[in-house]
């Protein structure tokens, strides 16, 4: 793959992670709610979830899943009721003593780390982008095959974990800015209606 192919690549890439979507939310609710380093592991499992529709693409699993209607709605319907249930628990969420500065991490992590594995792994519609992703670049390279693939997927996330890590600072310094009066609403109302709003979308989307 030559420079000017690479380069293409990633500004594909760029452009697909600034997109808002559930995992831009769930980054963002997670940072400001937890600070900066409970959204990193959140990124983290975000980045497993979608490495898991690369191999899928890869391997051509994601080819079976587009063309199974019955598999895609169970899918379909299990990340969106995933992603409700998230808005849910930050509307219903009266934990107002876990702050930024009081916040030292340990084993809770891995609760965002989990969150954010669920929402990518459960998305169909990132199988299907993988399925459509991959191939263009493919016909660019001299020799594809499944470690090729697995290559120009792993650039998606790359970017996709720099993308995100980035909101994920950006959120955590919004927050302590925030004054108590809007807390709650930029923490946890405003990123869980619109993780619902994306749930209930998924929902009603035809399969």
């Amino acid at each position: 793959m030559n420079l000017e192919t690479l380069g293409l690549l990633v500004f594909a890439c760029l452009a697909v992670n600034l997109s808002p979507g559930p995992s831009v939310f769930l980054v963002t609710s997670v940072s400001a709610a937890r600070g900066f380093r409970a959204g990193i592991f959140a990124v983290l499992g975000m980045t497993l979830g979608a490495f898991i529709h690369v191999l899928l693409a890869a391997s051509g699993v994601a080819a079976l899943l587009a063309t199974a209607p019955l598999l895609f709605a169970v899918v379909q319907y299990l990340g969106a009721a995933y992603l409700i249930y998230l808005g849910v628990d930050l509307w219903r969420n009266r934990d107002s003593d876990t702050r930024q500065a009081g916040y030292q991490g340990g084993a809770g992590d891995w609760r965002y780390f989990r969150r954010g594995l669920l929402v990518d792994s459960l998305n169909p519609k990132i199988a299907l982008f993988f399925l459509a992703f991959i191939p263009q670049f493919l016909l660019m390279v001299e020799s594809p095959g499944f470690l090729v693939s697995v290559a120009l997927g792993s650039v998606f996330l790359l970017t996709g974990a720099l993308v995100n890590g980035s909101i994920a600072y950006i959120a955590s310094l919004g927050a302590r800015q925030a004054s108590s009066r809007y807390d709650r609403w930029l923490r946890c109302r405003i990123p869980g209606t619109v993780l619902i709003f994306l749930g209930l979308r998924l929902l009603w989307q035809d399969t």
